[in-house]
């Protein structure tokens, strides 16, 4: 008898644990992450990615520069990323897993095909067979039979899909919704001429932009550390309580979105907490590297992984850069108070945002310094007095009536302009 046991994982857990705590439209993100690296790796431009489902079937096809035999054989269809696995520099499907937990969550039977150079390949699993041997990991490759695909292009077609997932991917709202994910979560590459389709209808193009002026500005500065470019892009945008707030992106590839919580410096170190007076404030930090696997980003890409080195350093300059817009914005709501009570003739904060243009992220040139006006300086007023008397609430109301007043307080101002009209002359 063997003195060993056995800890070796059954395929069934090891689906299972694969899928279950990613959604769907993350691992379609996943799938589509796979084909933008491999745009990136074959120096491809004007790629395309075509997402279709139709009678039951679900398929991604690109012309993203195709899969060669030794990629397919020893690298792609490892569960993990091998050590010696060739790297693509600042991919963005770094973890290994995306491509094969997006198929086992997809359906029970899938095909790839691909074809670079004079390399082609097809693979054709059935899952259910699949896992019926533990012991074999293998997925068997035909490298004979011709596959019907231009030179560059890779498709995956799944059959058999489960029924939620057909279901979901039968939603008109799920569709929207997965395009407008895939237009934030692309939007660089996207901009720089990728085109993406779902059911053979575009994705739009999504763009963070700030409003710039001479008399307001945009910070940007750039910095290295440990390898990791760093770019952190502070400024004024539209005011949207739901957009403004932090933008995180890794490799070009968005990972949290108006994010307002403390995660990002919010109610942090005198930085205050995010408010409808910050709906103006816009951040973006990017990050960059070759060696992806430094990047802050969870193995999702839905988020920031607040423990990592390179994104405490972020934060440290994060906090910098948002402070003086802070101010800004304090400055600003003072102002339209003021000037709506009469104590200022000018709004120069506030007419400094509505006369500036956009500028696109691409676009922003570096500065350290966040150009905004001067305060304006109040009118000299006459010192003010409060008056405060106590009536029977129905005379109020007769009053009210009499003057056509709406509130107890405009009775006061109204009696009292009287008695100074008709008195005090």
């Amino acid at each position: 008898m063997s003195n060993k046991i056995n800890a070796s994982p059954t395929k069934e857990f090891f689906i299972d644990m694969l899928t279950r705590d990613i959604a769907l439209d993350r691992s379609l993100l996943d799938l589509i992450d796979n084909s933008v690296d491999a745009a990136r790796e074959n120096g491809k431009h004007n790629s395309w990615i075509k997402i279709d489902y139709t009678n039951g079937v679900f398929s991604i096809h690109d012309n993203c520069g195709g899969m060669d035999r030794n990629s397919a054989q020893n690298y792609a269809f490892r569960f993990g990323r091998p050590k010696d696995n060739p790297t693509t520099p600042n991919s963005v499907g770094q973890f290994g897993v995306g491509m094969k937990r997006t198929l086992f969550k997809l359906g029970k039977q899938f095909e790839v095909f691909s074809k670079k150079n004079n390399d082609f390949f097809s693979i054709n699993i059935d899952v259910n067979e699949w896992k019926k041997n533990d012991n074999d990991w293998t997925f068997n490759i035909d490298f004979d039979t011709e596959v019907d695909l231009n030179q560059g292009e890779t498709k995956i077609i799944v059959k058999d899909i489960y029924p939620d997932i057909s279901q979901q991917l039968s939603l008109d709202t799920f569709i929207n919704s997965l395009s407008q994910e895939i237009s934030i979560a692309h939007f660089k590459s996207i901009n720089s001429g990728l085109c993406i389709y779902i059911n053979n209808k575009k994705v739009s193009n999504y763009e963070i932009s700030f409003l710039q002026s001479q008399e307001l500005g945009i910070y940007s500065k750039s910095y290295v550390f440990d390898g990791v470019n760093i770019r952190i892009t502070t400024g004024i945008s539209e005011r949207k309580l739901d957009e403004g707030g932090w933008y995180i992106v890794c490799n070009g590839r968005l990972v949290e979105s108006a994010e307002q919580s403390r995660i990002t410096g919010w109610q942090v170190d005198g930085v205050p907490k995010y408010h409808p007076d910050y709906a103006f404030f816009r951040g973006v930090v990017e990050f960059d590297c070759q060696d992806s696997s430094k990047l802050p980003w969870t193995t999702t890409k839905t988020g920031v992984d607040r423990d990592n080195a390179i994104f405490r350093s972020a934060l440290h300059e994060m906090k910098i850069a948002i402070r003086p817009i802070i101010s800004f914005l304090r400055d600003r709501t003072k102002e339209d108070m003021q000037y709506k009570s009469g104590q200022l003739d000018t709004k120069p904060l506030n007419e400094s945002i509505a006369n500036a243009k956009k500028v696109l992220l691409h676009s922003v040139q570096p500065s350290q310094i966040f150009l905004r006006p001067n305060v304006a300086e109040k009118k000299d007023m006459p010192p003010l007095a409060t008056i405060q008397y106590t009536v029977l609430a129905e005379d109020i109301e007769k009053v009210k009536i009499s003057l056509n007043a709406a509130t107890n307080k405009e009775v006061g101002e109204e009696t009292f302009k009287y008695y100074m009209s008709y008195e005090c002359k």
